[in-house]
């Protein structure tokens, strides 16, 4: 009774009604299409990188350090994006962010080369660094907490629709008409989705405000001690982490791991991937609303799970898998889709959630910005080790990580109250 009772507490001190008219549904179908449009130019540096490889005759590595480039403005400009989104409206941040993002990426067909590609890529970065945040946050806003969960796991699962679309539509656009033209195409499709969220997007109701004073501003540094206080989070950030590392491990090195030790073809091993990002896509939407419906809210036990299950599947890839059937490797790899890239908003809510109601976009992008170092590092960091010692003790490294993540969302109690 008494978390019940500090729970509608806060609820009062917040003051947000949450609409209960079909506006919300518009609001999450705008802020999908934003971040659909955002990653379909970010996920379309891989399949640009290869016409520029011939193009202005780029090493493997410099191609490497292009398709890195892009997550180099998100590490830098996540906690100054989150603090703007804490004061300022998310209509002009997220609208003019992917607008600036669209007119941002035309200017890599006049690059003319590694150099000013790598330039150009940085500030994509940047401006892309709206679109995470600036979502969590309309979501949490608009949506009350039943069905929150759904709600995130359908926006992040516009990131996977997007990356699908730049697969689809660069290689067709770029063979018959020239890549410039799939820039363009890029572009038009993601200032589309920037200026459809900043004209219909508007701000939910309010009840009137307890008080007529000024509410404090928080200075960043201690919206930012305030984070650090918050133990609760801890496990959820190393959780995120270790989870981001098992996905950029999947997306860079899953296909050629099947190749190389089940002796599959690389298109097989394609199809056989495939399967991991749609089922991924899925599992972002079915493991959010499983918290919203079966565990009225609780995040942490379906992201346990999730780490879990995760474990499992690596721990299988651990062992000499070309012994297995065929379509257990099918299944295997739908699975650890489902729950290797399907855990992103169990997360992505419980970080919300977890946060103090005025330092929401600060918190969560904080918990990306740890996430955005291992973006970085851990699919170079894998095949070091994969180089080193073999895929055998890469997977146990990353399986060792997930274990050590269960141990800790295990160990720790959430909180008896949501703060937001």
């Amino acid at each position: 009774m008494k978390c019940r009772r500090r729970c509608s507490k806060v609820s009062k001190q917040k003051g947000v009604r949450h609409c209960s008219s079909s506006y919300k549904w518009i609001v999450l179908l705008l802020a999908t299409g934003t971040q659909a449009s955002a990653t379909l130019v970010t996920y379309g540096i891989g399949p640009l990188a290869f016409f520029w490889k011939r193009m202005y005759h780029l090493t493997q590595m410099e191609t490497g350090i292009l398709l890195s480039a892009v997550n180099i403005g998100p590490l830098f400009f996540m906690l100054f994006i989150g603090r703007l989104l804490d004061r300022y409206n998310e209509r002009l941040l997220i609208g003019l962010g992917s607008i600036l993002l669209g007119l941002s990426v035309l200017a890599v067909n006049t690059a003319g080369g590694f150099t000013g590609l790598l330039f150009t890529l940085s500030m994509i970065g940047i401006f892309y660094s709206t679109a995470q945040p600036g979502g969590s946050k309309v979501i949490m806003k608009w949506f009350p907490k039943t069905l929150r969960g759904l709600a995130m796991g359908i926006r992040q699962a516009g990131i996977p629709i997007g990356g699908a679309m730049a697969g689809a539509i660069i290689p067709v656009v770029s063979i018959k008409y020239g890549w410039p033209s799939a820039v363009y195409v890029l572009s038009s499709l993601c200032i589309i989705g920037g200026l459809l969220f900043f004209i219909f997007y508007r701000e939910p109701s309010l009840h009137e405000a307890p008080s007529l004073a000024e509410p404090q501003v928080k200075s960043f540094r201690k919206q930012l001690q305030e984070i650090m206080k918050n133990k609760a989070l801890y496990p959820v950030f190393f959780t995120g982490i270790c989870m981001v590392s098992l996905q950029m491990v999947i997306v860079g090195h899953l296909t050629i791991f099947l190749a190389h030790n089940a002796s599959l073809s690389p298109m097989l091993a394609g199809q056989i991937f495939s399967v991991s990002l749609f089922f991924g896509m899925l599992g972002r939407i079915i493991l959010a609303a499983i918290s919203d419906y079966f565990y009225k809210g609780n995040r942490r036990k379906p992201l346990l799970f999730s780490v879990l299950a995760a474990f499992a599947s690596v721990f299988i890839f651990t062992m000499n898998i070309h012994t297995l059937p065929l379509w257990s490797l099918f299944l295997l790899s739908g699975w650890l889709g489902f729950f290797g890239i399907g855990w992103y908003s169990l997360f992505i809510v419980e970080v919300a959630e977890k946060s103090l109601a005025d330092s929401v976009g600060v918190t969560v992008s904080f918990a990306l910005t740890l996430n955005q170092f291992a973006i970085i590092l851990a699919p170079p960091i894998f095949g070091f080790i994969v180089d080193l010692k073999g895929y055998t003790w890469a997977w146990f490294s990353i399986a060792f990580l997930l274990l050590l993540s269960g141990v800790g969302l295990l160990k720790n109690k959430s909180n008896c109250y949501d703060l937001v």
